[in-house]
């Protein structure tokens, strides 16, 4: 039921723990410190995912979800065409091959659309993607981009697809807002 708490079985717990530690050391050990926030982001997600407070109400929230791996795919080809993969971990001293960055994002999207089928068919663990994917991959990523042209004072790569990953995700994370139940009705009848 769309308003239902959202439990997180132990098992479950268990399983997204592995998954963010697993996926945190690779990011580190792939791209170094500069995905450092990347790691964050999971870890932020999987307090959320834990807490239960969401809504697990995946007709209201798959086809958003759907337009944000969309968005999220011309944001990775802008990005890509751009140069991100330069500009970006040279700010932190630090090099990405373009074919580790286009196999990283390829493997996330692959991720995000493994998690659309997984949240259709009702599996709890695909929502700590989701809720990564608005949290992360559309807000903090919109606002990132933007920053970082703010800050350099010039286009900087990503920063047009960068609106369209803000607004998204931010939608995206409104529908995953479990709401209150009703206030109970103080009239008399």
């Amino acid at each position: 039921m769309p308003n239902e708490p959202s439990t997180v079985s132990t098992r479950d717990r268990v399983l997204g723990a592995a998954f963010v530690i697993v996926t945190a050391i690779a990011t580190f050990k792939l791209l170094g410190p500069a995905a450092s926030l990347l790691s964050l982001g999971l870890f932020v997600s999987y307090l959320i995912w834990i807490a239960g407070q969401w809504r697990k109400d995946a007709a209201a929230v798959l086809p958003l979800y759907l337009v944000g791996i969309a968005v999220q795919c011309l944001h990775f080809g802008e990005e890509y065409l751009t140069g991100f993969q330069q500009q970006f971990p040279a700010l932190l001293g630090y090099q990405w091959s373009g074919g580790l960055f286009v196999w990283f994002n390829v493997a996330w999207l692959a991720v995000f659309a493994l998690a659309a089928v997984g949240v259709r068919k009702g599996i709890s663990l695909a929502w700590l993607v989701v809720i990564f994917y608005a949290l992360f991959g559309g807000i903090a990523n919109g606002l990132g981009h933007l920053a970082l042209a703010l800050m350099q004072r010039r286009y900087f790569p990503g920063a047009i697809t960068a609106s369209l990953c803000l607004i998204v995700g931010t939608l995206l994370f409104r529908s995953l807002i479990r709401k209150p139940p009703p206030a109970p009705s103080t009239r008399e009848q």
